[in-house]
Order: C-alpha cells, then structure tokens, then sequence
C-alpha cells in the first residue's frame, strides 16, 4: 500500500510540475474560447489526462512492473478481450483505485474544512495542494463534492482506459517477440 501511496503521489506532482509548465501555452489557447466554462472543463480535462498517463508510467512502466504482470496474467492463457482484461485489472488495481478516490475525498474534506470555518485557504489544507491536479472537475462543477466525485471518478477512468492499451501492446509484443 505505502508503493501504492508514493506512485499515487509522485504521479500527481509530476502532473503539478507539468500543468504549471504548460498552464502558459494551455492559457493562451484556451483563452481563445472566451468560455471561462469551457476553459475550465478543457484544462480539468487535459489534465486528468496527463494524471492518468504519468500514473501509468509510475506504477506500471516505470520498472516494469506492467510488463511482468502481463506476462504472468497471459503465460498460461490467450488474451481474449478487453473486457476480460478489465476484470483483471479491477481485481489487481482495486487497491489503487480506492486510493485515489480516498485521496480526492480527504482533498475535499481539507478544502471544505477550510471554506466554510476560515473563509480562506490555510495551512489545513495545504496537503491538498499536492494533489490538486486530481481534483480539478471540481473548478468546472460549481457543486463541491459533484466535482470532487467526478475528479475521482475521471482519474480512476482514464489510468485503467491507459492501463488497457498498455497491457493489450504488451501482450501483442510479447506473443511476436515469443515466438
């Protein structure tokens, strides 16, 4: 679980580090859209995006651990289907999955403990920031915890969708390279 936690984390910074990099070139083309809605849904969008790949690359690609996890899920059998594969990844990344929605929540819990007692950000939910790129469908929704929900729902949704295509090239790699 502490493995887990830390790619979880790592993950979210380095999509942090990334959003503040590109947050000049994404603001000028988004500004284009004179839709502060719109602009907002985009930038939540793109950035659950980058999430859900670099949580790909730091739990799974990284060191490898995808690639022996297709290897050991397949030695024996045919991959069939993505949906077959999805029942696998569910039972592997359950964990994981809540984890992330656990992190979303305790973001909202901070953010809200701080709106509604100090009016203001302060250092109770200073943690929260680290994991702000996690949590920004909650900028678009203008409902609190509808857009936390949706964060959390979103970033579990797009790394199992980035989890699929990585396990299906892996698998189509390691069936030609056995051979």
């Amino acid at each position: 679980m502490k493995r887990t936690l830390w790619n979880i984390t790592l993950a979210s910074i380095l999509t942090l580090v990334a959003y503040i990099a590109l947050h000049a070139i994404w603001g000028a083309i988004l500004n284009e859209f004179e839709n502060p809605m719109l602009e907002s849904f985009l930038t939540a969008l793109m950035t659950t995006i980058i999430y859900g790949f670099l949580m790909l690359y730091t739990s799974k690609i990284r060191k490898s651990v995808g690639e022996d996890e297709v290897v050991s899920d397949y030695k024996d059998k045919k991959y069939t289907s993505l949906v077959d594969d999805l029942k696998l990844i569910i039972k592997r990344e359950a964990k994981a999955l809540i984890c992330v929605a656990a992190i979303v929540l305790i973001c909202f819990v901070l953010n809200t403990f701080d709106r509604l007692v100090f009016e203001k950000k302060t250092i109770v939910s200073f943690p929260a920031f680290f994991f702000a790129p996690m949590c920004l469908f909650a900028n678009f929704i203008k409902i609190p915890f509808v857009g936390y929900a949706l964060s959390a729902v979103s970033d579990c949704l797009v790394y199992i969708i980035f989890l699929l295509i990585y396990r299906k090239k892996k698998y189509n790699y390691w069936m030609k390279n056995k051979v």
